[in-house]
């Protein structure tokens, strides 16, 4: 069976540029969730983290390089994570890992 030009093309990208492709998809299909869910809109969301409220449209396509700041607004506007570490490899490897507590 031989591979279509599509596959090749698909072949052809880069690993990190999948996977940041897949991370962007990632995080605006998680936010897009749970606006949903909190009957939120992307107006009030922008409010909450005095962004405009076509940034987060641009997050919610996928457009958006967002930080890790603003990725923490968005969780504490909506009240729930959006991304998560598996910090449990770090402790398989008795690395140091220095948690704040953020209550």
């Amino acid at each position: 069976m031989s591979i279509s030009p599509f596959q090749k093309l698909v072949e052809s990208i880069p690993p990190v540029t999948r996977r940041y492709v897949n991370r962007q998809v990632g995080l605006a299909a998680t936010v897009a969730e749970v606006l949903k869910s909190k009957g939120m809109t992307q107006r009030e969301l922008a409010e909450k983290i005095g962004k405009k409220e076509s940034y987060i449209s641009r997050i919610l396509s996928g457009y958006a390089n967002t930080t890790l700041k603003t990725i923490s607004e968005l969780e504490e506007a909506l009240g729930e994570d959006i991304i998560s570490f598996n910090l449990q490899r770090n402790v398989a490897r008795q690395s140091p890992v220095i948690m704040m507590n953020e209550d």
